[in-house]
């Protein structure tokens, strides 16, 4: 998520040179697990964690390209900070750990990432079971989406939810399919140009020829 010093890019739909127009709503000042730790030291459980205990949330909260190609550079700041402020309110700021915007992918998205917390104790599976899931996606329709004119998902559909996995090699492919087409094009135009010279060509040389 923070692409520091130590991360390598392993992704091809990352573009390393516009990797510094990345920014944060909320910059982590130390590594997750020091922020996620201090965190719980703070909240005199009775109970130790067990060794599987969920103890990040991430999102990925995005739009489609066209959205983002109608909004001014403040104007997506603005949306970003909208949908931050939507999940610290509902979530606690207290729990918040990174809201990172990544510029240098095909679309501009921004990863959210904080401490599950309900009623003082550490329980990601209270708060996001799948009913409370779609509440979600509800809740954040009318206090965000409406006021950026975007569309709610449809409710009950059937539609396969990607892994992350699956989502970024879904998205390597249209951009592979992107280029191929993009390739094409610009064969097409070097083979008409080419047909065009060599059509000069021959009729210099008839030219000559005469």
């Amino acid at each position: 998520n923070e692409r520091d010093k130590t991360y390598q890019a392993c992704n091809l739909q990352i573009d390393s040179t516009r990797t510094h127009l990345n920014y944060h709503i909320i910059l982590p000042t130390k590594s997750y697990m020091e922020i996620i730790n201090e965190r719980l030291s703070e909240l005199n459980l009775k109970r130790k964690i067990r060794s599987d205990a969920i103890l990040m949330n991430s999102f990925i909260i995005t739009s489609d390209g066209e959205f983002f190609k109608g909004l001014r550079p403040w104007e997506q700041r603005e949306y970003f900070r909208d949908c931050v402020q939507f999940f610290s309110d509902k979530y606690g700021e207290e729990n918040m750990i990174s809201a990172v915007i990544h510029m240098d992918e095909t679309t501009p998205h921004m990863h959210l990432n904080f401490i599950p917390i309900n009623q003082g104790r550490l329980s990601s599976k209270s708060l996001f079971d799948r009913q409370k899931l779609a509440q979600l996606q509800t809740e954040l329709h009318e206090h965000i989406g409406r006021k950026w004119g975007l569309q709610r998902g449809k409710e009950g559909s059937q539609a396969k939810h990607l892994s992350t996995a699956e989502f970024k090699a879904k998205k390597i492919i249209e951009s592979a399919k992107q280029r191929e087409r993009e390739i094409d094009g610009q064969t097409e135009k070097k083979k008409a140009e080419l047909d065009d010279l060599t059509q000069a060509i021959q009729t210099v040389e008839d030219a000559k020829n005469k």
